[in-house]
This record gives C-alpha cells, sequence and structure tokens, in this order.
C-alpha cells in the first residue's frame, strides 16, 4: 500500500497538513463523509452485537457486517463492480489471494464474499480505521518483522481454523499497476501445512490511473480526487480453488494469472 504518512495516529496519517483544510467542500467531499459515517456507523454496530453476545461477535454476524457494509459502501464510492465467474462454494474457510490496485479492493472483494484482512501494522493505529478493523478481525502485520511475521502466520490459522473465518491478503504486499514482482509464498506455505485452500481472485479499474494507489499518494486527496473523476468502474474476477502442493510454483502460477487480467 502508498505510504500514509508519518508520526502518530492522527489526521496527518491520512491527509497531508497543507491539505487538511482545503479538501473539504463539494459532493466529492459529502461522499467522503458518508464513508467515514458508514464505517462508524457499523463499528458501532458490531460493537453492540459483541457486547450483547458476551464479547464475541456470532460468525454470521460478522459476515452480514462486512459484507452488508461493503455493499453500501459501493454506491458512495461511486463504484460500479462486476463479477466474472461464480465463487465456487467452500466446505471450509479459504485464503483469498489477488492483485493489490488500490484500497478499493477491499469492498469490492468483500462485496462478493466475506472476508477479513491481513493488513500492515500501521492501520491498528488509524483513526476510525483501526478500531474498525481490529473489532472486524483483521490481522496486523509488521512487515520488516520476523517476530510479527510468525505472529500474524498463527492470527491466520486461529482465522480460518478456529474463527471459521475466510481471510483475503495480497501477496504482492503493496499496490502498484503492473504486480511487476512476483508474489511472496508465505500465504500459500500457510495454506499448505493448514490444509487450507487458496481462493484466487484478480481486478481491474477503468479508468485504472483514477483508482490506482500507488507511490506517494495520500489517502483522503486521492479519494476526493477520484470521487470528483466520476464512476469507476471494477471488474473481479475468481478463478477455481484449488490446495497447494508446491507453495513456490503456485505462487508464481497464480501471479502471472492475476497479471493476465484485460481490464473492464
Amino acid at each position: 500500500m502508498a505510504e500514509i504518512g508519518p508520526g502518530e495516529a492522527s489526521l496527518s496519517h491520512i491527509l497531508p497538513p497543507t491539505e487538511e483544510s482545503t479538501f473539504l467542500g463539494g459532493s466529492a467531499a459529502g461522499r467522503i463523509y458518508r464513508v467515514l459515517a458508514s464505517i462508524i456507523r457499523y463499528h458501532r454496530l458490531a460493537a453492540r452485537c459483541e457486547s450483547a453476545h458476551g464479547g464475541t461477535i456470532p460468525l454470521e454476524h460478522l459476515k452480514s457486517f462486512l459484507s452488508g457494509w461493503a455493499r453500501d459502501v459501493l454506491p458512495m464510492l461511486r463504484l460500479q463492480v462486476e463479477c466474472v465467474g461464480p465463487i465456487t462454494p467452500l466446505a471450509t474457510p479459504a485464503i483469498f489471494v489477488g492483485n493489490h490496485l488500490s484500497y478499493l479492493d477491499i469492498p469490492v472483494l468483500m462485496s462478493q464474499v466475506p472476508v477479513v484482512f491481513l493488513g500492515k501494522a500501521e492501520i491498528a493505529r488509524w483513526p476510525v480505521f483501526g478500531a474498525a478493523g481490529r473489532r472486524a478481525g483483521m490481522v496486523f502485520v509488521k512487515r520488516e518483522s520476523n517476530g510479527s511475521r510468525k505472529d500474524a502466520a498463527l492470527a491466520i490459522v486461529e482465522c480460518l481454523k478456529s474463527r471459521g473465518m475466510s481471510l483475503g491478503l495480497f501477496p504482492a504486499g503493496t499496490t502498484s499497476l503492473d504486480e511487476g514482482r512476483p508474489w511472496r509464498a508465505g500465504a500459500f506455505k500457510i495454506a499448505r501445512l493448514g490444509g487450507f485452500p487458496i481462493q484466487p481472485f484478480r481486478l481491474s479499474y477503468q479508468p485504472l490511473q483514477k483508482a490506482a494507489f500507488i507511490g506517494q499518494d495520500y489517502l483522503l486527496p486521492h479519494l476526493f480526487r477520484l470521487l470528483k473523476a466520476g464512476p469507476i468502474r471494477a471488474r473481479i474476477e475468481f478463478g477455481e480453488p484449488r490446495l497447494v502442493d508446491d507453495p513456490e510454483v503456485m505462487a508464481r502460477e497464480l501471479w502471472d494469472w492475476s497479471r493476465q487480467t484485460s481490464g473492464v
């Protein structure tokens, strides 16, 4: 993912100081407000559900919250989603792996299937997003820390096996336009050891340059420009789920497959 900004958890993680007073106003700002309000609303609904059930959100309720929020937020983001190919029903939770172009990837995938996500540890400190992510069961990892990666592997297994939730992640580790660097095989190794299926997906957007979140982008200015640019067409395609035999080989095969998308 593109860098969000240094420092403690504050508005500066999302918005550069020079733009804190200039991004407000207009219909795009109103949509941004509604997006943030929807996150807060679902976070509060989940918190009340958690309290009513002794500190744990029942699985079906969590799935409903995740998919419900994603479907609610797509019109706010002016996203028109086309799903290509059915999602094969799975007897067990799976690890969903795909290419990573934008923060939009998350609601697009969640609108089709309820999943929690693997994300970088910095997100846990973001205002609003961090608290909502933790309650939703997001698995946070420090990419530079071997210890954190081991903890993340255990958390992934716990998410899939004990909680019964599928998990989405982006093996490239960061957003890019062309996925030019081969995918990391860590998720595939975890899937092989735990006997979890891998469910591949690939995403594309039109116009891609407006949707892509890369380089030195900041979240809210990028979102403001995106909403002013007009509707975005998103296309998500699912491949056949598979069990892992050779993690390195499968990571390479699905990386190649993800780059063959023809766009929307």
